[in-house]
């Protein structure tokens, strides 16, 4: 296991500290736990998506990506910009 320092201000580690005392758990076990929240509800992360930066990482995937779709599209934007 890997130690990591975090530099928070102080009223976060009061309310860390308090949230952790009320589920009988550690603050690093709370920490620990909110990551892997995080990581197993970011399915763009192991893909090229996941390097994309935030707004545009949201957009990503709006558009249906069948071929037909993206045809229809494509003529849709020809007309309206000629």
């Amino acid at each position: 296991m890997s130690k990591l320092t975090l530099h928070v201000p102080e009223d976060l580690v009061t309310a860390a500290k308090s949230e952790a005392a009320t589920r009988r758990v550690s603050v690093s076990k709370l920490v620990s736990d909110y990551f892997a929240f995080l990581a197993a509800n970011n399915p763009a992360a192991d893909s090229d998506i996941g390097r994309l930066a935030p707004r545009t990482r949201r957009l990503a995937g709006c558009i249906s990506s069948t071929n037909t779709d993206i045809e229809d599209y494509i003529d849709y934007l020809e007309r309206k910009h000629s």
